[in-house]
């Protein structure tokens, strides 16, 4: 692929992060089943963008409304129809039942893309999450936690350190400064 038409498909990419988060929060089934590859694999919800909206029909019950903000979009190619990249998410989701409150999350979404024809679908988003932060909630501090699980357990790796550096960074000593 030329430049030009990595500056193209760079700026594709993109439109599907931000066309992701303005439809979830539109609560449009439709159109975010449409920025998913035809093929997709949603597990248990069934393949397809009939999985598609049958995983986000259901996900986007369990708030009233949501804002996401999208930042930091990296992109690789790995060939001229197949990319890989990661982008940040701070989202704001609303809960109405059974107490009403606001919650923030920051995420980074870890994405596949692949072209068809002359458009860019997501093929996978693996989420993960730096915190969970409350407002509101009767029972609750607003102090920044851990990402859970409905059963209160520790969702996967979290961010930071589903980083693939992290942890390396950690374990060493710093690098000596020159002439002390």
């Amino acid at each position: 692929m030329d430049a030009i038409e990595e500056l193209v498909a760079r700026d594709k990419i993109r439109q599907l992060a931000e066309r992701y988060g303005f439809t979830v929060d539109g609560k449009d089934i439709e159109g975010v089943s449409q920025l998913f590859h035809p093929d997709v694999d949603n597990g248990r919800y069934g393949t397809g963008r009939e999985g598609v909206k049958t995983f986000y029909d259901n996900v986007l019950r369990n708030f009233h409304c949501s804002m996401h903000l999208v930042a930091n979009h990296i992109i690789d190619f790995d060939d001229d129809t197949h990319a890989h990249g990661a982008v940040y998410c701070r989202a704001q989701h609303h809960i109405v039942e059974p107490d009403e409150y606001w919650f923030d999350e920051a995420y980074i979404y870890w994405d596949r893309y692949e072209k068809v024809d002359d458009d860019w679908f997501f093929t996978r988003r693996k989420l993960k999450s730096w915190y969970h932060q409350e407002f509101g909630h009767p029972d609750h501090g607003t102090e920044r936690t851990p990402p859970t699980r409905n059963d209160g357990a520790q969702k996967g790796t979290a961010m930071p350190e589903a980083f693939p550096t992290f942890a390396d960074f950690w374990a060493r000593e710093p690098r000596p400064i020159p002439g002390r």
